[in-house]
């Protein structure tokens, strides 16, 4: 089977770490072509250093390259240290690694790796839409190259930082709006399903056994921090792993950004002929499947 070239936006941030995992080790699925870093769980600069040591602890060369150190219309507030610790990774201890950022900013990076791979590389993107918002508008060529987004951010119910907005979305809604509005194919994995797939220690240590000791002991501090709720980000690309892990109904998606107290909501309407599929059911047991897989 021909591997998946794939860019990955982040910002870690506990959950990342859990995507990034999936992403650099099931090689034999992804060419993880590069990994690009926005603000959000923490500022830029430190989620950037984050994304090079996770790359560096699973032992793989993948250009890590920086993202935008604000949102388009506003600032970052004071990162979430009750999520995700103070270093953005539950406090965990993980060697440095002294590797320098890519040259290029996140959104030419895109733009590089998708003019080089026309109509197959696919973003996971689990961070605010930033990045993926001006890499559109700096390079509008990118609706024709990028085959899809696998995001996850949004919900078909309630929100996380508002009653109505999602982080992802909430925290950059203007962005998420270009990105929905860009034609380019979505699979939207939200709140609504992400909420469903805790990842308690009972479930994750006998099926990590075989894991780096490590990684595998990074991961149960992030999994302790976190009282084994779910991580939502490893959910979204563990649908590119296994296709059945979750069941996506086309709808049509738009955010609102007008209405200060809804900014930020995904208002969800199926539509049969649009280009974004949305999650509304998750197989918990093959999510763990494919959790188990990364362990070997």
């Amino acid at each position: 089977m021909k591997k998946i070239p794939i860019i990955i936006d982040t910002d870690p941030g506990i959950d990342d770490f859990f995507c990034l995992a999936l992403g650099l080790s099931y090689s034999d699925i992804f060419d993880l072509k590069a990994v690009t870093t926005m603000g959000g769980n923490n500022y830029t600069e430190i989620t950037t250093a984050n994304a090079i040591d996770i790359v560096s602890l699973f032992k793989k060369e993948v250009p890590v390259a920086m993202g935008a150190k604000r949102y388009l219309r506003e600032g970052f507030e004071e990162p979430v240290w009750q999520h995700h610790g103070h270093n953005g990774l539950a406090d965990a201890e993980i060697p440095h690694c002294e590797r320098s950022a890519d040259p290029l900013p996140a959104w030419d990076k895109i733009a590089q790796v998708a003019k080089e791979y026309p109509g197959e590389l696919v973003l996971v993107t689990v961070a605010p839409l930033t990045n993926i918002a001006l890499a559109i508008e700096k390079h509008p060529e990118l609706k024709q190259e990028i085959r899809k987004i696998v995001m996850m951010g949004g919900s078909t119910e309630e929100g996380n930082i508002t009653p109505y907005a999602e982080a992802n979305i909430g925290h950059d809604a203007w962005a998420a709006d270009i990105v929905f509005r860009s034609g380019i194919p979505i699979d939207m994995v939200g709140l609504n399903v992400t909420l469903k797939c805790p990842l308690p220690r009972e479930v994750f240590d006998p099926i990590s056994k075989d894991l780096d000791p490590l990684i595998r002991q990074t991961m149960k501090t992030m999994i302790d921090f976190r009282k084994g709720e779910p991580m939502h980000d490893a959910v979204a690309i563990a649908s590119l792993i296994d296709e059945d892990v979750l069941e996506f109904l086309p709808a049509e998606v738009t955010v609102e950004t007008e209405n200060e107290e809804r900014r930020g909501q995904t208002i969800v309407k199926e539509n049969s002929g649009a280009n974004t599929r949305v999650a509304v059911k998750a197989d918990l047991p093959r999510y763990y499947k494919v959790i188990e897989g990364m362990c070997h």
